[in-house]
Formats: C-alpha cells, sequence, structure tokens
C-alpha cells in the first residue's frame, strides 16, 4: 500500500498492482531532466474525500523515529524524498484515518504476468466524473473498527472484512442527508451473494427481523434458489425496533419495483 501526500496534504492511498520493473518516465516534465533509466510501479489510486493535512498528523508519530528512511525530519517536517517505509505506530494511525485499517492485511497480491490467450478492443482509459458517498468510510469504520474478521448480518458467516460490504439497508437514494449521517442505517452484507441477494430483492427482512423471500421470482436459477434458501429463515442481526422502519422501507420499495418491471 502506498499513502500520497502532495501540497502540503495526504490526499490519496493505492494498491501495488505488479512488481517494479525497469523502464523510462511515464511522464514528461518541461523543467526536470528526469533520467530515461528508472524503476516504474504501477499502482491503482484512489483519492482520499478529505485531504489529511500535515498539521493534522499528531506530532509524536511523526518524530517517533529517527532513521535516513523516515519520511520527517527530527522537527516532525517533510523529508524531500520520493519513496518512504512507514510503520509502527503512525502507520496504524493513516490507517485509520483513511479507513483502510481493517482492510490493509486483506489486500490481494498482484497478478501472474501471463500472457493472455485472446484480447480486446482496448482504446485506453475514459475520463469520468463521479460522486463519493462521503460518508461510506466514516460507517465502515463504525461496523468493523480494527476487526479483520466480522460476520454477515444476513447469513451469519463470519468473514474477512474484505469481503463484507458496507450494505444500507434503506436505498440511498431515497435517504435523506440526516439519514446517511446515523449508523443504523447499515448492515454488514457479504460479498457471497448476501449483499447482492438484498439490494436486488430476492430477500427482504420481515416485521420480526426474520429473513424472508422477497418479491423478486424473476430471473431465477436453481443455484439462487439455493443460496436464497440458506438464508431464508434466519434473524438478521442487523434488525431491531430502530432499524425496522429501515427495512420496512426496502419492503415496500423492492415490492413496487418488482411490480413496476414485472419481476414478481
Amino acid at each position: 500500500m502506498v499513502i500520497h501526500y502532495s501540497r502540503k496534504a495526504i490526499r490519496g492511498w493505492s494498491t501495488v498492482v505488479r512488481p517494479a520493473f525497469d523502464g523510462p518516465p511515464p511522464f514528461d516534465h518541461s523543467r526536470t531532466p528526469w533520467s530515461v533509466d528508472g524503476r516504474l510501479l504501477q499502482v491503482s489510486i484512489r483519492e482520499l474525500e478529505l485531504p489529511i493535512v500535515l498539521a493534522d498528523i499528531p506530532h509524536e508519530l511523526r518524530t517517533e523515529r529517527d532513521v535516513t528512511s523516515w519520511p520527517f525530519s527530527r522537527d516532525g517536517a517533510v523529508k524531500q524524498v520520493y519513496l518512504s517505509e512507514v510503520t509502527g505506530s503512525l502507520a496504524n494511525w493513516l490507517l485509520d484515518e483513511v479507513g483502510l485499517r481493517v482492510d490493509a492485511a486483506q489486500l490481494t497480491s498482484w497478478p501472474e504476468l501471463d500472457e493472455a490467450g485472446t484480447t480486446v478492443d482496448y482504446r485506453g482509459d475514459r475520463q469520468v466524473v463521479v460522486q463519493v458517498r462521503g460518508e461510506q468510510t466514516r460507517l465502515r469504520r463504525y461496523l468493523f473498527g480494527a476487526d479483520v474478521v466480522a460476520p454477515c448480518a444476513l447469513c451469519g458467516r463470519d468473514l474477512p472484512v474484505a469481503m463484507l460490504v458496507t450494505a444500507h439497508i434503506k436505498r440511498r437514494a431515497e435517504t435523506t442527508n440526516a439519514e446517511r449521517q446515523r449508523t443504523d442505517t447499515v448492515m454488514a452484507a457479504c460479498r457471497l451473494g448476501c449483499d447482492s441477494m438484498f439490494e436486488l430483492g430476492y430477500v427482504v427482512v420481515g416485521r420480526s427481523g426474520v429473513i424472508e423471500r422477497g418479491p423478486r421470482r424473476t430471473p431465477m436459477s436453481a443455484d439462487l434458489g439455493l443460496a436464497m434458501e440458506a438464508i431464508v429463515g434466519r434473524t438478521c442481526a442487523a434488525w431491531s425496533e430502530t432499524t425496522e422502519r429501515y427495512f420496512a422501507h426496502h419492503r415496500r420499495w423492492q415490492k413496487a419495483e418488482s411490480r413496476r418491471y414485472g419481476l414478481d
């Protein structure tokens, strides 16, 4: 994992997607005579919703070490370096702040560089503008904290948190700004199928908290039916008298959508 610092703030983080290799600079700089010989490291980068300015990083963490490879000087200022290893308390603090402490140990390793047997018509990446869910990082931190393994609220299986999503009980597009600040509007749902079955309306949570078949019946397959039967009848761990109103909204919305598109 790489933490990116620029213009007096931490502005993003990335994961390394393949080992470093020899190669020319991937960009041109009119003022700096970059060497043609160097090492390239390909990463998948994500921008932080809110940059972490230098002053927000505790001074005692910046000065806890005094070694050449440390990114800060003795007085806590940032050194003029390109890549430094960050470990210990500072690493833990940074991972907590960017909402990655839980997932750090779950990052997948880079794939083998095998030649593909077939190719697709690749025409380059497209630049798009997207809206980021501003509350997502904090809600995920609320659900999982520093846990590495946690249970799915629907199937109850204990799974690595990287396989769990912060699922909105009430459809997020229908929530108010006030509801998006609440912690009882989300639950942990696994990527093994529970999140999709709930989001698409194949299963719902009834008035007593018991998981039921949802209004959506099509398209259906034998394997999907088995996956549904495995959780139907269980009690949802996220259900309570407080969250029932959100589950009720989910039931009503899924029923209306199924009728609208003839999926019931």
